[in-house]
């Protein structure tokens, strides 16, 4: 276990903020999330350090790393095959403003799990493999990408080498709130990215109705293993400190659904309350107010940031 500073201040002091159980270990202690009494941002603190947190990632349950090898009940199926309808809409989002020639447009994606967003880009958008770069750090994962063709390179995106390489996108979907070197990998990636590229971010947004609503069972809050909860001002505070510059907020409707869906049912099984139809009929009323009050991005259940280096 680990206690670190505040990434955007430096600052280590701290109010409590709240106590959240592990969605696959609700028996066991609750983890502590704080509050920056300097920058406002609620991070997980004290934390489980890299080595440590391998253990609390379980491959089998964990969604990212589902495949068509791995997904043996029916709700893993739909789970993929509802996740590969919606992946031409990130790629599209992904790729959004690039006027080049796909065989000239360079990608890199952190936390690629088994590469399938990658993978839509090269089909729908003809990027060739040999252009398409990822980092994960689960290695069965990463195999499973690298065994598709894609160019995995290590774990961590401080220590990887791209030979000079820079990048037209750079996708963080729902990858930034994971890592440990949160600020080192932001100024490695405004590194790697070429003077007209861009960041694309996807993080849960902890100011969104969903996440007031449902508190410590929240699905997005994810401890352990989301180690920092973004609102759009604690986002854009750490990515100006890292020569960073916010060009848009969007959302993502389909976080909204999947977000209101499993809180429900977590908040449920905490509770030993059955999910039923009531559970059903409660979670679609609170998803229809969570997708209204969305409207405005800054209020949505995630964000999507398009980011671009700044000018110094």
């Amino acid at each position: 276990m680990e206690t670190v500073p505040c990434p955007i201040t430096g600052s280590r002091e701290f109010t409590p903020f709240l106590q959240a159980l592990d969605r696959f270990n609700l028996h066991g202690e609750p983890w502590q999330l704080v509050q920056s009494s300097a920058s406002g941002l609620v991070m997980l603190n004290p934390r489980p350090g890299p080595d440590e947190m391998a253990t609390h990632y379980p491959a089998e349950a964990y969604d990212p790393f589902l495949n068509q090898t791995n997904s043996r009940s029916l709700r893993d199926q739909c789970y993929l095959a509802i996740s590969d309808v919606l992946m031409a809409g990130k790629a599209s989002m992904v790729m959004k403003g690039i006027k080049k020639p796909a065989d000239a447009t360079q990608v890199l994606e952190v936390g690629c799990s088994t590469g399938r967003l990658l993978l839509r880009i090269r089909g729908d958008f003809g990027v060739p493999l040999t252009n398409l770069f990822g980092v994960e750090t689960d290695r069965q994962a990463a195999s499973t990408a690298r065994r598709a063709g894609l160019r995995i390179s290590k774990p961590d995106l401080c220590d990887a080498d791209f030979d000079s390489r820079r990048f037209d996108r750079i996708i963080f979907w729902h990858a930034l709130e994971h890592l440990h070197r949160i600020g080192e990998a932001l100024d490695q990636a405004r590194e790697l990215l070429r003077p007209d590229g861009q960041l694309i971010i996807a993080v849960p947004n902890i100011e969104s109705l969903d996440a007031r609503g449902y508190g410590p069972n929240w699905i997005a809050l994810d401890a352990p293993r989301h180690l920092y909860h973004f609102s759009p001002d604690t986002l854009q505070k750490l990515l100006e400190k890292h020569g960073l510059s916010i060009l848009n907020i969007g959302r993502w409707i389909p976080d909204t659904l999947y977000n209101v869906w499993y809180s429900e049912k977590l908040e449920r099984s905490i509770n030993g309350k059955p999910f039923g139809i009531s559970g059903i009929a409660r979670a679609g009323v609170r998803a229809a107010k969570s997708l209204a009050a969305g409207r405005n991005p800054k209020r949505a259940s995630s964000m999507i940031v398009r980011a671009v280096r700044m000018k110094r």
